[in-house]
């Protein structure tokens, strides 16, 4: 009886086993190439998209440690978008291991769906509803015009966003990749009354003092720029090799969509 018992363990152990790997045998997920923030097996995305999503997900990972990751593969290959985004993020360890804030971007072009992934520690951020919306409103009417890269390009830059301003950062980014801050910009009433002011300081710091106050002004204003312009502060472009995934993991959360 005992020994009926054991075979029947050794069976039940093996067959588990087979059926684990076959599972994550059957996603068969490529491995990153570069950085982690784009792998474009699909072939989706021209070079120059390439490098400003790359610098983008840079620029967040220094901040954040947040990883924003686009896959683009040709075919799921009859997995299921949720399985296949769901090992993908887990292999790719996206986000940092303490906060799990990683968040994947999956387009299958040949099967017509499309995935967000979103990380435990971005949830909050990112809700099932918020990113479905995201979906619809940035990604599906592009891919309904077969323009998968456009679809990319928008819906990577709207994850952005809503990631920087979880984490209370000032950038954000439109369409086009212009840079603008969510703070009220002035009008162009204040915007006068400004210079006419700092017209009668420079007037009046001539006038009685010489020009001491508006040169020390200038001199304190080239040193600032001359401390930007070596690159301190901003994003990182180049340098260290290409980044790989933080360790984070992911329960499922999301949203898909088919086209």
């Amino acid at each position: 009886m005992m020994r009926r018992g054991l075979l029947f363990l050794s069976f039940l152990v093996f067959f588990f086993y087979s059926l684990s790997a076959y599972k994550v045998e059957a996603a068969n997920v490529p491995d990153p190439i570069g950085d982690i923030y784009v792998q474009d097996f699909a072939q989706v995305l021209s070079d120059s998209e390439k490098k400003e999503l790359i610098e983008l997900g840079r620029y967040l990972d220094d901040h954040t440690e947040a990883q924003i990751t686009v896959l683009t593969v040709n075919s799921l290959e009859n997995e299921t978008i949720e399985e296949y985004a769901l090992q993908a993020f887990r292999q790719y360890g996206l986000g940092s291991n303490e906060k799990n804030n990683g968040v994947l971007l999956l387009l299958a072009p040949k099967d017509r769906k499309i995935k967000i992934e979103v990380g435990y520690g971005l949830e909050g951020a990112l809700p099932d509803g918020k990113v479905g919306r995201i979906l619809d409103g940035f990604a599906l009417p592009y891919l309904e015009n077969n323009e998968a890269n456009l679809a990319i390009t928008n819906t990577y830059k709207q994850l952005f966003n809503e990631v920087s301003k979880e984490y209370n950062l000032d950038r954000q980014v439109d369409a086009e990749g212009m840079e603008y801050s969510e703070t009220e910009s002035l009008s162009p009433f204040t915007m006068l009354i400004l210079i006419l002011i700092f017209a009668g300081i420079i007037f009046l710091d001539f006038r009685f003092l010489g020009g001491a106050f508006s040169l020390t002004i200038l001199r304190l204003l080239a040193a600032i720029l001359s401390r930007g312009g070596r690159g301190g502060g901003g994003p990182r472009s180049g340098g260290g090799g290409p980044r790989s995934g933080g360790g984070g993991s992911s329960g499922g959360g999301g949203a898909s969509r088919s086209w």
